[in-house]
């Protein structure tokens, strides 16, 4: 049961990604790159800006399925990098064909960052009791989240010097 309402939390999050109708458009992402030594000091200022830019993924996703379909991709680029891009995009389309929408706020609780060479990690325990699916026609709700969602998010700095999410894994309920 824990791992149906994870599940569900992330599908919150996909959802609230959702716009309707509109065809894919070109759309150019900044470039990113990876390595996986250790940064040799971390200072608390740019886990800060890595902390603030998860929350404003969770944030953008709250409000996702309400973007014009023709601007959607180019909004949550500035939040999201691929792999997860892709990943909500196509969760998007797949809600929207079923009548699902979101509905409420995910409270983020960001427990941890790391820093690499790499990238950074974010470790959330989000609150998102307040938050759930909901039938688009009959605005009957579904679902609604956990008061304890233990999320990891991978973040990546693109060439334009500002942290994306790249990927956002649910742990489990509980944190």
């Amino acid at each position: 049961m824990a791992h149906r309402f994870c599940w569900i939390g992330v599908a919150v999050v996909a959802l609230i990604c959702s716009s309707c109708g509109g065809g894919p458009k070109a759309v150019a992402l900044p470039s990113v790159t990876y390595s996986e030594a250790p940064l040799p000091s971390s200072t608390a200022t740019e886990k800060d800006v890595v902390a603030s830019a998860y929350t404003k993924f969770v944030a953008m996703l709250e409000r996702a399925d309400s973007l014009p379909a023709r601007s959607r991709e180019r909004e949550l680029a500035t939040v999201m990098a691929d792999p997860q891009l892709s990943r909500v995009l196509q969760r998007i389309d797949e809600m929207k064909r079923q009548h699902i929408a979101t509905y409420g706020h995910i409270i983020v609780h960001v427990k941890s960052v790391q820093l690499t060479a790499s990238g950074a990690t974010v470790y959330d325990c989000q609150d998102s009791r307040g938050s759930g699916l909901l039938n688009s026609i009959t605005r009957k709700k579904i679902n609604r989240g956990v008061q304890q969602g233990n999320t990891k998010a991978l973040l990546v700095k693109g060439s334009d010097g500002r942290w994306r999410v790249s990927k956002s894994i649910t742990l489990g309920e509980g944190c």
